[in-house]
């Protein structure tokens, strides 16, 4: 929202300000289900990913 203030861009971060001052409540819901998917998903791959870049994780068993 603040990216989008100095540069005079739209975007979602606008459209969900004003759909909140609009009372507008099915974008609001889409927007907050949108933000939580993409949440997840980025640390998903994160936490995938970690065994790339870091060899000292291994995923699974545990040898004992």
């Amino acid at each position: 929202m603040i990216v989008e203030n100095v540069f005079a861009l739209p975007g979602l971060g606008r459209f969900a300000v004003q759909s909140i001052l609009n009372r507008d409540y099915p974008v609001v819901q889409c927007y907050v289900c949108l933000t939580a998917v993409l949440f997840v998903v980025v640390n998903l791959i994160v936490d995938l990913t970690y065994s790339y870049f870091d060899p000292r994780i291994r995923f699974g068993k545990q040898e004992v």
